[in-house]
């Protein structure tokens, strides 16, 4: 995934170092914070992303391309919590390390407000989300010894590594700050939807009394913080 988004941010850069079109480029750091029934799951992690702005004829109007790249560590605890509630017994697993990445890639607009010394602005886009999960629990049962109220359960073929897509759109605003003749600081957030699965039915088993199956979980939700530079060609 990480390859991917290198090509993508390479393939703009390339264009626009031998384009005539009036392109701006931005690239952004900062934090990715799941947000809704995706926040239950998975915790916060970093985020980066690449634009590329086209300046259209329309006063104020850029059309947008853009490439993310969001990370997520599992939240162990959303698993153990759910089997001491529905089960009343504890997990001696130790804590695993998951984690999970989206990658957006979206066409877009954005909107420039002039306020002469900084420019506020609005955007919106559609495309893709690509959601790489490391390891999750698969569509399978998970069983665990019937011996005492604490128990291990033997994961085996019940986890798997699984790439997910699906729609995705993204709904941002922010403000850019010149600094000099071609490059501005920017300030942003951006609401990320991703229509795609990120936790499995799962069925959890010690006998036939003990025992439930987990509801598939979809469609994430990220709002996106982030500081970054745009560059004038």
């Amino acid at each position: 995934m990480k390859k991917i988004l290198l090509f993508l941010i390479l393939t703009i850069i390339t264009v626009s170092s031998y384009s005539q079109i009036p392109l701006k480029l931005g690239f952004y750091f900062g934090g990715a914070f799941p947000v809704g029934t995706f926040s239950n799951v998975y915790k916060a992690g970093v985020s980066i992303e690449g634009i590329a702005l086209y300046n259209s004829p329309f006063k104020g109007l850029d059309f947008s391309l853009s490439v993310g790249y969001n990370e997520f560590k599992y939240k162990y605890e959303y698993f153990t919590n759910e089997v001491l509630k529905k089960l009343d017994v504890w997990v001696a697993n130790p804590n695993p390390e998951w984690n999970a990445s989206s990658i957006p890639i979206m066409i877009g607009v954005r909107y420039n407000f002039d306020l002469k010394e900084f420019y506020p602005y609005f955007s919106a886009e559609l495309g893709v989300n690509l959601m790489n999960f490391n390891s999750r629990f698969a569509a399978k049962k998970i069983v665990g010894p019937d011996t005492s109220n604490i128990t291990t359960f033997s994961f085996g073929n019940a986890i798997e590594s699984k790439t997910e897509t699906g729609f995705g759109f993204g709904i941002g605003t922010g403000f850019d700050i010149p600094v000099a003749e071609k490059a501005s600081v920017n300030l942003g957030i951006k609401y990320i939807f991703g229509a795609v699965v990120y936790s499995n039915a799962y069925n959890v088993y010690r006998n036939n009394n003990s025992q439930y199956t987990a509801e598939e979980l979809k469609n994430t939700g990220i709002i996106s913080g982030k500081i970054g530079i745009i560059l004038k060609f």
